[in-house]
């Protein structure tokens, strides 16, 4: 039987950013609301499965319709695991609405921050988190 490929190329309609840091998820919350004055605040917890182990990550969200905000800050690293593969090694994920990188020149302004060890821009469909990224869609 014949095999078909499907050649479908994914748009996102956000950025993803990586971020390392020492502090729990509600203090890196306070840190980029005081950076930025916005209100993250707990959404809702993503379920991830990798390799036969469920893991649990926190989602602080902040939603702002007026401003075309739309921000999302993942815990990535949990005791049981990671959500995303391809930055393992990172803390957070930062899920930014599209456009909202460049205007508000947020990997400069997170890197002032002493609470940040590194930020770096992730490629979402290489970042092995895709899946979930689009579970925060509304």
């Amino acid at each position: 039987m014949a095999k078909f490929q499907l050649d479908m190329e994914i748009e996102c309609d956000f950025d993803l950013l990586g971020i390392g840091s020492h502090v729990g998820s509600h203090r890196m919350a306070w840190e980029l609301n005081r950076i930025f004055g916005w209100q993250l605040v707990f959404d809702q917890e993503i379920d991830s499965r990798s390799k036969d182990v469920e893991t649990r990550h926190i989602v602080l969200r902040y939603c702002n319709d007026e401003e075309g905000l739309d921000i999302a800050l993942i815990l990535n690293r949990v005791p049981e695991g990671v959500l995303a593969t391809g930055a393992a090694s990172l803390d957070y994920l930062l899920r930014l609405g599209a456009g909202i990188l460049e205007s508000e020149d947020v990997i400069n302004r997170i890197r002032k921050s002493n609470l940040v060890t590194l930020v770096t821009n992730l490629n979402p469909e290489q970042s092995g988190a895709l899946e979930a990224m689009f579970e925060l869609d509304r």
